[in-house]
């Protein structure tokens, strides 16, 4: 707790709220890039099974940055809020904020699995 909160004094960002706020984004574009890539591999070879491992590796990533905010988020004490005025009010914001970006690109990345487990590449 004490290098947690030493590290905001100085004003640097930790690292596990850093990737809070990337995972997500990452994870997605991951998916997104790889299933492109790989969609014909995937139809010629008949290993549909690639498409959906990468799907779970990148769902994966993207609850790794929901949970490294969420550790972060609880660090912090009940006097913290979203309002703002103090730099650990402000770092807690930015933990809601990482949790809710990882969710969320956590829910595109299975929206975007359920078509892939339906129906196969080649269609």
């Amino acid at each position: 707790m004490a290098q947690f909160e030493h590290s905001i004094e100085v004003g640097r960002t930790p690292w596990g709220m850093w990737w809070s706020l990337v995972a997500g984004f990452l994870g997605f574009a991951i998916d997104e890039s790889f299933s492109y890539v790989l969609d014909q591999h995937s139809c010629s070879t008949g290993h549909y099974y690639v498409l959906h491992v990468i799907s779970l590796v990148c769902f994966a990533i993207a609850m790794s940055g929901f949970f490294t905010g969420y550790s972060d988020f609880r660090r912090f004490g009940k006097d913290t809020s979203e309002e703002g005025g103090s730099r650990f009010s402000r770092a807690y914001f930015q933990a809601l904020l990482g949790m809710g970006f990882s969710l969320s690109f956590a829910v595109v990345i299975v929206a975007e699995s359920v078509p892939r487990w339906i129906l196969t590449p080649c269609e």
